[in-house]
């Protein structure tokens, strides 16, 4: 007896440890350190099919990249793998680029192994914007405050744990200095 609650215990332990964390205060701060492509390392699964989200960037959005044609490079939000697979397959999140003076928003995405980009829309600077990824059967719809895009889905796609993406910067270069992005999750 002591053994299954033992095995009870550790498997609550475990599935608990991927749940969506519940936070006091729902915004993070994630900073990508000069020199680096990402801003942390996190294992966390979704437990829905729809992730939202606000974003707020600061000045740090303001970077120029040393290969000019890297300016165009997509940096990456939030988002998450999808069909069971890795997410250079199978994945939907935002990404943004500062580019002529503005935050360019964009989808960005893998289906089947082939990378989708498409801008959504763009943004300044200590402004804040609302973003949802919503899974249909069929696509991903991906909006940024009232505007909406869909891209079509896998198809067959296996659909079940969704590992999250957080935020990354690149391309080919590391971030050029600390940039820092406030996110706060709406549940």
């Amino acid at each position: 007896m002591k053994t299954l609650k033992l095995l009870v215990f550790v498997w609550v332990a475990i599935a608990c440890s991927y749940c969506e964390p519940v936070v006091d205060d729902p915004v993070e701060l994630y900073t990508i350190p000069k020199g680096k492509h990402y801003s942390s390392y996190k294992a966390e699964f979704l437990q829905s099919d729809i992730l939202r989200f606000e974003v707020a960037f600061d000045e740090s959005a303001i970077y120029t990249t040393e290969t000019e044609e890297n300016q165009w490079d997509t940096n990456k939000l939030l988002g998450f793998a999808d069909c069971n697979s890795h997410h250079h397959e199978n994945s939907v999140r935002f990404g943004w680029r500062w580019l002529d003076g503005k935050i360019d928003i964009l989808a960005y995405c893998y289906v089947n192994g082939e990378r989708i980009i498409e801008q959504i829309g763009s943004t300044q600077p200590n402004h804040t914007n609302s973003y949802e990824i919503r899974l249909t059967d069929t696509e991903y719809q991906l909006t940024m405050d009232d505007k909406t895009i869909s891209i079509a889905r896998s198809k067959p796609c296996d659909t079940g744990s969704y590992y999250m993406l957080f935020p990354y910067f690149g391309g080919d270069e590391t971030a050029p200095h600390d940039i820092t992005i406030s996110i706060r999750r709406r549940y």
